[in-house]
């Protein structure tokens, strides 16, 4: 059963199509790369789902339940809502707040209660606040990152500041997370623990990953079924063994050799 469908998307940016005419769908439970070359129009797509961006054409179908969404009906802020969440290429923290209040601040579409109640300060908000200080550090441990939690994030390397961020959408609890090049600026252990981790993330929280990525060791070991695009268009869709056999992909990563 596909979580996410998208359908005919297509977006031009002063007259360049960055996206023509994309299908594919995206099975619950899975672990789903979009790959191709720098320029190919992997963010644009990440974009539009995500609802940064607004597609001349196309449809974009999340169903994380019974519920079928258009994503196109909502606005960027509303769809962590209905279980749909992202990471970004570059880390989006607030450096100057700790680990743990960034990690809190994934929740706050789960934290009940109005602004009257937030300013009194009352014990509904009390309750709530510590059922969220609880669950971002369950997430915090389940990371490997318990005892930095009061540190500030920006005290943190890059590879850590990775894994808050994506801490921060762990504690939301989406049923769909797409991860933007989560892969860089770690170095090969690093990769390699990440690689560990979002199988977990997928297995034990049962959540449906979405990702771009350049590595391609990352890639091949992780993802069940890969989407490869160039110029905007899909040249390819199959396992990780279909892809790397098939001619298209090499050629667009490659070049065409000369006769």
């Amino acid at each position: 059963m596909s979580i996410l469908k998208v359908s005919n998307l297509s977006i031009s940016f002063g007259g360049l199509k960055a996206v023509d005419n994309l299908n594919f769908e995206v099975e619950k439970n899975s672990i789903y790369g979009l790959i191709g070359p720098n320029g190919a129009g992997k963010t644009t797509v990440f974009n539009c789902i995500s609802r940064f961006y607004t597609p001349d054409e196309g449809e974009l179908i999340f169903k994380p339940g019974e519920q079928e969404h258009n994503l196109l009906s909502y606005k960027v802020h509303e769809i962590i809502d209905i279980g749909l969440v992202r990471t970004f290429q570059n880390v989006e923290l607030v450096k100057n707040m700790t680990v743990l209040e960034n990690l809190i601040m994934g929740m706050h579409c789960k934290i009940k209660g109005g602004i009257l109640s937030q300013g009194f300060s009352l014990p509904k908000i009390w309750k709530e606040e510590r059922k969220a200080k609880e669950k971002a550090l369950d997430v915090l441990e389940f990371l490997g990152l318990k005892g930095i939690e009061n540190q500030f994030a920006a005290s943190m390397p890059y590879g850590v500041q990775k894994l808050i961020e994506l801490g921060r959408t762990l504690v939301s609890e989406p049923k769909l997370i797409i991860l933007d090049e989560p892969a860089a600026g770690m170095n090969g252990t690093e990769t390699e623990e990440l690689a560990t981790l979002i199988k977990r993330i997928r297995d034990e929280f049962n959540i449906t990953i979405l990702l771009v990525e350049h590595d391609m060791n990352l890639v091949m070991d992780i993802c069940e079924k890969i989407c490869v695009i160039s110029f905007g268009k899909k040249i390819v869709e199959g396992t990780p063994e279909e892809v790397q056999k098939n001619p298209a992909v090499q050629e667009a990563y490659l070049g065409k050799e000369d006769e």
